[in-house]
């Protein structure tokens, strides 16, 4: 069944009645009330009020596609549910290609953590899909190498050495280690007083990384699952966790890679930072950054001044835009 699509009209109706819901909502004259959508599964949002209580919601119709962060205004129907009515204006949104377009995935998030490790060793594009998506959202990013005691044996030196090459890039990172507990302060620093999305391969330890920093993870899934309709879906909806030191994280996985089919090849370009003195340097307006004779890019790979590993991986990303 296909859905009947909004008119413009209709359209700037539903505008114009969320916005009145927000300032109900805000003046507390009605029984619409702030939330935060902490779960999504399937048809039912897990909202959670300004106490901390926890609701199963529907959504009303027409509001659009809502996901984990975003803040609504709902109603409750009963001590257990209720129903989402609005929702607040997003200050981001990670989105992935969905068909011929994009899907949302979360919302309002601050900080983007990337988790890597020993093993999986991550693919030569991995890393640099995250940076891109990240930057294309103007969101800072921390790089956390996990299971960083595992890192002794000389087979993993190249492993180490392109990790040292994004660090001289200027992008962060933080060792940590489940085992050893080192590097555990330094990120829950990180990830103090903003929402952060925990974002790795399948099998890099994300969850038991997540069991260190959040105590009381089991439980809250508990209770988010206790419905056994909705204990079939945990294992792949995202979450939104309150840390307790401050701040939220948010797991989601379902997302173990981003795809860039949905970004320009501006958007990929203006990416790659340490490319900027270099462009608008090369012999043909036109070029590809390839082969081209006078390309200010393979110059500054010649005189060492980027990574050749880094316009690699660029191509390489190019070239997943024709995927279907």
């Amino acid at each position: 069944m296909t859905k009947n699509r909004l008119t413009h009209r209709q359209i700037k109706r539903q505008k114009k009645i969320q916005a009145e819901r927000l300032s109900r909502a805000e003046e507390g004259h009605s029984l619409e009330q702030p939330g935060l959508l902490v779960a999504h599964y399937g048809t039912t949002l897990i909202v959670e009020n300004a106490s901390g209580q926890l609701f199963q919601c529907k959504l009303r119709q027409n509001l659009g596609t809502l996901v984990t962060g975003d803040n609504v205004i709902w109603q409750p129907i009963d001590e257990h549910t209720g129903i989402v009515v609005a929702c607040k204006e997003r200050h981001s949104v990670i989105t992935k290609p969905y068909k011929h377009t994009t899907k949302p995935v979360v919302a309002n998030v601050d900080r983007m953590i990337v988790v890597l490790a020993l093993t999986p060793i991550p693919q030569a594009t991995t890393l640099d899909r995250y940076l891109v998506v990240a930057h294309h959202l103007q969101l800072p990013v921390t790089i956390v190498i996990n299971k960083w005691d595992l890192f002794s044996s000389p087979q993993h030196d190249a492993l180490a050495a392109r990790i040292e090459a994004y660090a001289q890039l200027g992008y962060p990172f933080i060792k940590v280690s489940n085992k050893t507990k080192v590097g555990l302060d330094e990120l829950r620093a990180q990830l103090n007083h903003n929402t952060s999305i925990l974002v790795g391969q399948s099998g890099v330890g994300k969850s038991s990384l997540l069991t260190t920093l959040l105590p009381d993870a089991k439980a809250t899934i508990q209770t988010l699952s206790h419905n056994e309709r909705l204990g079939r879906q945990t294992t792949t909806a995202t979450r939104l966790y309150h840390l307790p030191e401050g701040g939220n994280i948010i797991d989601s996985p379902g997302i173990h890679q981003f795809k860039v089919l949905h970004l320009s090849k501006a958007d990929i370009l203006e990416s790659y930072t340490e490319f900027a003195p270099f462009l608008g340097r090369c012999q043909f307006r036109n070029c590809e950054h390839q082969s081209e004779p006078g390309c200010a890019l393979l110059t500054a790979i010649k005189n060492q001044q980027i990574p050749a590993f880094r316009l690699e991986n660029y191509h390489a990303l190019l070239a997943d835009r024709t995927e279907k």
